[in-house]
């Protein structure tokens, strides 16, 4: 019974290791093929959730993107109350939003061909945070080493 468990955990860890470094080299591939844009507002509209204290923003945001001007539209929600309220038109035509995406010319280094970021910072954050990833398998092959060592005690 035990030998099965070592081999299911050991197998577990393998795939598991496989699918962090294949998640994190696309990662990788896309934040060094990618370019920041910083994305104009065309319009903003917010809509109200009824009974709840939410509301949803909807931008038209414009960029240049390899020398051409594209349109996109983004979606987020804003929580607001009686001492915060909602921000007007405005202020949230004020804040800033940055484009990531891939140029044409580096297409071919990356398989995130058509991947777009929008985000209010410029410097582009750490989707995939590969601490989980290298936690997750060091609690796998931690398993299946005590495991190991337990079964051969009982020998």
């Amino acid at each position: 019974m035990s030998k099965h468990i070592n081999k299911i955990t050991l197998f577990l860890s393998l795939i598991c290791l496989i699918l962090g470094i294949r998640t994190n080299w696309r990662e990788y591939t896309f934040r060094k093929a990618s370019t920041v844009a910083k994305a104009t507002i065309i319009s903003v509209d917010t809509k109200l959730q009824s009974g709840k204290a939410i509301a949803n923003v909807d931008y038209v945001l414009t960029y240049k993107r390899d020398n051409l001007i594209d349109t996109l539209s983004y979606s987020t929600t804003e929580a607001y109350s009686l001492k915060e309220p909602l921000p007007s038109i405005e202020e949230l035509k004020k804040n800033n939003f940055y484009i990531y995406y891939v140029p044409k010319i580096k297409s071919n280094e990356t398989p995130f061909k058509d991947r777009v970021f929008i985000s209010n910072n410029k410097v582009l954050e750490n989707i995939f945070y590969s601490g989980w990833f290298s936690r997750m398998i060091f609690i796998l092959i931690l398993g299946y080493i005590l495991s190991r060592s337990i079964y051969r005690k009982r020998v």
